[in-house]
């Protein structure tokens, strides 16, 4: 088959400063990835400016910033942002920087505010953005009276929302938020329609870890269904001996090492326009929901959107939604580079609105077993992902192999669909890498 995961195959010519339109091999029967596409700094100060620059962004949920005057702070790629709910309730997304001297105006991670204040030297924004006041303007040494003030907070000039998902960009020009997404939003509906409101709420502060790898590690993992038995070992060998006994509340199915495995590779993969990465797998008995403890709540939720929808509902869909979003459980997963070799993790456990109390206790407990500080999941993914950019300082062997499942991909239009533990969700990533990269 002819995988047009570029648009054409493409070799690395050694530089001092490469090529990053190089730095990926894709045709017939092959795809490859350079070494210096995780570790080079120029090929990172590159990211920062045509991926994070020019698509959408992830940068907050409407559920954080629900009340008139409410902010949360994020970042899009290295740029600090504000996110608010002004007093026309509409969302506003500005560089998170005084437009004097260059002060973040806002550090908390979250409130509620009139106004926000430069610490430096006192300049004013309002919550829309708009220059205030600026302090002592007429003070002896000040400012002329022809001063060229500024209009305010640098704005992104785009800043859409799809089911209170907040996206952002500084590309004037990015295609529609719908049209961005895609087939990822059928994993977002999915997720959300397990509400009997179709909403979800982030009630608490994310668990936040920083580890020593790219970036890209993390977008390629969260989609990555062949590692969980060999990187979870321990964890696959404890959930065999205990099962749900020690909280697992059904997101990692116990049972023997067999049976996880049957689980594990059940479902499908997508390697999606745009860079998303999905992988889609629907829940088995569902016998097992209708009439378990929740069974009322199961056969609303499949009163509401049928019996097979309802399969895929409840089933084990996760995204990674490119460049810096991820989906899984119940949980929203943010990523941020801040060099080549350092990334920032941000974990949100999210509530379903109307749900059952205790489902989403239950499921909160999960998240802490499987992802929290003192969890068996996480701590496995970060020292995978510093054994990676170990393995990655030296350059005696130049190319990394992602072409698992690549001849059994097939194409749906602009996506392609692969087998339940291909590499598809991976060479997602580095299509739309390759494309924003080699403008």
């Amino acid at each position: 088959m002819s995988l047009s995961a570029c648009e054409s195959p493409l070799h690395f010519v050694p530089a001092s400063a490469p090529d990053a339109s190089m730095l990926t091999h894709c045709a017939d029967h092959r795809f490859r990835v350079h070494t210096r596409a995780y570790t080079d700094p120029g090929v990172f100060a590159d990211e920062m400016k045509k991926v994070f620059g020019r698509t959408w962004i992830y940068v907050g949920h409407d559920s954080e910033v629900p009340a008139v005057g409410d902010f949360k702070t994020s970042h899009v790629g290295m740029q600090p942002v504000v996110i608010t709910r002004g007093a026309d309730d509409a969302i506003n997304v500005f560089v998170n920087r005084c437009v004097h001297r260059g002060a973040v105006v806002c550090r908390e991670a979250r409130g509620n505010a009139q106004e926000f204040a430069c610490p430096y030297h006192g300049w004013i924004y309002g919550t829309d953005g708009k220059l205030i006041a600026v302090s002592e303007r007429r003070e002896p040494g000040g400012y002329s009276p022809d001063f060229d003030a500024p209009e305010g907070l640098f704005r992104l000039p785009r800043v859409e929302t799809y089911r209170g998902f907040i996206f952002a960009s500084f590309n004037p020009d990015v295609p529609a938020l719908t049209d961005f997404l895609g087939h990822a939003k059928t994993v977002i509906d999915r997720k959300l329609n397990l509400s009997p409101t179709g909403r979800i709420v982030l009630r608490s502060r994310p668990f936040v870890v920083r580890y020593q790898g790219n970036w890209k590690f993390q977008a390629e993992n969260i989609v990555d269904a062949y590692h969980f038995l060999h990187t979870h070992k321990g964890f696959v060998q404890l959930q065999a001996k205990f099962g749900d006994s020690t909280g697992d509340f059904g997101v990692h199915k116990g049972g023997s090492i067999k049976a996880m495995r049957k689980l594990r590779f059940a479902g499908s993969t997508w390697n999606c326009q745009y860079g998303h990465g999905i992988l889609e797998n629907p829940a088995g008995d569902m016998d097992g929901y209708l009439n378990g403890e929740f069974g009322d709540f199961y056969q609303s939720l499949q009163a509401q959107h049928g019996a097979d929808e309802l399969a895929w509902i409840a089933g084990k869909g996760a995204a990674s939604i490119f460049p810096n979003l991820g989906l899984i459980h119940q949980q929203i997963r943010t990523w941020r580079p801040i060099a080549p070799d350092m990334t920032e993790v941000a974990i949100y456990p999210y509530e379903l609105e109307g749900a059952p109390a205790a489902f989403n206790e239950g499921m909160l407990r999960s998240q802490e077993r499987f992802y929290g500080p003192a969890g068996h999941g996480a701590a496995d993914d970060v020292d995978i992902f510093a054994r990676n950019q170990q393995g990655l300082a030296g350059d005696a062997v130049e190319w990394l192999i992602l072409e698992r499942g690549l001849d059994t991909d097939v194409a749906e239009g602009q996506d392609f669909r692969g087998l339940p533990a291909s590499e598809a969700p991976q060479r997602a990533l580095w299509r739309e890498w390759n494309r924003l990269m080699s403008v």
